[in-house]
């Protein structure tokens, strides 16, 4: 076994674990027109160039599990052409001793990367109520499966900067750009995977105390008030992750609680 980036096979067998969990399947937004509040926004204007945040090498994005193992993405890359699958685009719940503890997905630049690496601190304006975020959302980008939008590729997340550029995504990628701009403005804000009537999906959760709002990133009618999560029991949480912190609910995914003792934080993320 390893700590730091010495290797091992360790890393192997961390692999022989994976288990794949798709959100092509991703519930699309529903039809209509923007919110009633939009009128309200102010300005906005997307990032110029979709950046280059995954630029660094991949031994400086890294996961640190609960037992101090340390894994970063070149070793990740490195397994997952010696099991045949760097061309495999579709996300993976990573295991290690049985346990998930991490997902990996590969991103526009055709290169896998930990769930946390995607919210890259992109904050379109600040000074604004959580609702903006949302509404703003509804307005600025539209909802698209990944395979309509890359033809053979089932499955490629985008950064939160790159999900306020691009005017098409997926459910994660909405998810995404929502919570990183949430977190922007010091809210606890999580992407959530797990599904939704039965199918792969992402969304978003706010803990305010001891209320927990859920947010549906795709929705293209939102209003101004935040739903409470113990509203919405169709939502079917299975994992969570914010820019630092990976949550794995041990428990069943039949409830609306994202807070108790069910949720294990499973590993930390960091950029070196």
């Amino acid at each position: 076994m390893i700590r730091g980036g010495e290797n091992s096979s360790w890393l192997w067998l961390l692999f022989i674990g994976l288990a794949m969990m798709s959100l092509r399947a991703c519930d699309g937004s529903p039809e209509g027109s923007a919110s009633p509040a939009a009128d309200a926004l102010p300005g906005f204007a997307g990032p110029a160039t979709p950046g280059e945040d995954f630029a660094a090498p991949p031994e400086t994005r890294a996961i640190e599990l609960v037992n101090g193992y340390r894994v970063h993405e070149g070793q990740v890359a490195q397994a997952l052409r010696e099991a045949g699958h760097a061309e495999t685009w579709m996300s993976f719940g990573w295991l290690f001793g049985g346990e998930t503890v991490t997902t990996v997905a590969p991103g526009l630049d055709r290169r896998h990367h930990f769930a946390n690496a995607y919210l890259v601190g992109y904050v379109p304006f600040e000074g604004v109520d959580a609702w903006v975020p949302l509404v703003s959302l509804a307005q600025q980008k539209k909802y698209a499966y990944d395979h309509d939008q890359y033809p053979g590729m089932p499955e490629l997340w985008q950064t939160s900067r790159e999900a306020f550029f691009y005017p098409q995504g997926d459910c994660e990628d909405h998810a995404i750009a929502l919570a990183d701009w949430l977190i922007g403005l010091g809210l606890d804000a999580r992407v959530v995977l797990g599904k939704l009537r039965e199918e792969g999906h992402a969304w978003v959760v706010v803990m305010d105390g001891t209320r927990t709002y859920l947010l549906e990133a795709t929705h293209k009618r939102p209003g101004r008030a935040l739903p409470l999560a113990s509203q919405l029991p169709d939502y079917r949480p299975e994992a969570m992750f914010n820019r630092e912190s990976y949550w794995v609910n041990a428990g069943t995914p039949l409830t609306t609680d994202y807070t108790g003792d069910r949720w294990q934080r499973r590993s930390g993320f960091r950029r070196e």
